[in-house]
């Protein structure tokens, strides 16, 4: 017991013999000038993260085809489609880097806050565009990798934000071979692109380029939402989380500079309208569309082609807005396809 008492008072004494011996080293220094008060760091933080802000974008989300969850219910579950299609899946194939997932999903949930947004990279908002998304990365084509996994990658870089976007508005499955092909077999009825050929109809590739009258424009350099203009620039203007074009970002200066009066209904738009009635009734009459769907079959490949073309300017759902030299090109060479 003893020993015990003496070890404890021996360890109480060298307790304060330290602390003294750190007191008499931490001696103060001559007093400084004040500096500049900083900005309070809340002030930054509390830009963003603040109950109006929330408010504002949820119920913006809340009413976008993201957010309804719809799509997320239909095919998010699925180990090939949760990929896009569910908030787990995104983010499971963002830490995989695989194009499926592990295993199916019970309940998917819709895309949604945590689904793009991860943590903050930097603070250093002055200089690097970040809103804490989950990667701004250039994005390699699936249509591509799928095709050919041992094929070079074919890359394609927005330059902002708007790379999140293209993970998922990008074809998934490639047009027939434009030669050596005297025939194709469509094999479902959801044949074509997929739904999300935005991004290659934007950088103005990827479809059935089938010879004809019109020119296709160079890659990259059909109009100038091709070359200055991105998802983000006309789908999330201010900050808008509806992702519905907007009519305020198309009037502004460095744009139309107020020459519009809608963003879905301009004549150009009308025109691209009557021609895609054309194309339809065409591939109806040939056999290709069956009741507005794909209809299995082997037809001569150009005509595939032209089905591969209608059914990608159905999803891309832009009118020939997102490339007007580019997808009216694809268009009117489809429909010459036919006689």
């Amino acid at each position: 017991m003893r020993t015990k008492l003496n070890s404890r008072i021996y360890l109480i004494a060298m307790g304060i013999g330290v602390a003294a011996f750190i007191s008499s080293c931490a001696k103060e220094g001559p007093a400084g000038a004040d500096g500049t008060p900083g900005v309070d760091g809340d002030e930054v933080c509390m830009e963003c993260h603040n109950v109006a802000k929330k408010a504002e974008v949820t119920e913006q989300w809340a009413s976008s085809a993201h957010g309804i969850g719809e799509v997320a219910m239909s095919r998010g579950g699925g180990k090939s489609c949760g990929m896009c299609h569910s908030d787990e899946g995104f983010r499971e194939t963002q830490h995989t880097k695989k194009d499926t997932l592990r295993a199916d999903i019970g309940l998917p949930q819709p895309i949604q806050c945590q689904t793009c947004h991860d943590f903050h990279t930097s603070l250093d908002f002055e200089n690097e565009r970040n809103y804490a998304l989950r990667t701004m990365m250039p994005v390699d084509l699936y249509m591509y990798r799928a095709a050919d996994p041992n094929a070079a990658a074919v890359t394609v870089d927005l330059g902002d934000e708007s790379n999140l976007c293209a993970n998922c508005h990008q074809p998934r499955t490639t047009a027939p071979p434009l030669t050596g092909v005297d025939s194709f077999k469509v094999t479902s009825t959801h044949y074509g692109p997929h739904h999300g050929p935005h991004v290659t109809s934007l950088r103005g590739f990827g479809a059935y380029e089938v010879a004809g009258s019109a020119t296709y424009p160079v890659s990259g350099e059909g109009s100038t939402h091709a070359t200055s203009a991105t998802c983000v620039t006309c789908h999330m203007h201010e900050g808008e989380h509806t992702w519905e074009p907007s009519l305020e970002a198309c009037n502004s200066a460095d744009c139309h500079d107020g020459g519009l009066t809608s963003v879905t209904d301009n004549s150009r738009q009308q025109t691209f309208k009557t021609l895609m009635a054309t194309l339809e009734s065409k591939l109806t009459a040939a056999g290709l569309l069956l009741d507005g769907h794909p209809n299995p079959g082997t037809y001569p490949t150009a005509q595939v082609g032209a089905l591969y073309n209608y059914e990608w300017l159905v999803d891309d759902r832009s009118n020939g807005v997102h490339n007007f030299p580019y997808l009216e090109a694809m268009l009117n060479n489809s429909i010459a396809v036919f006689p």
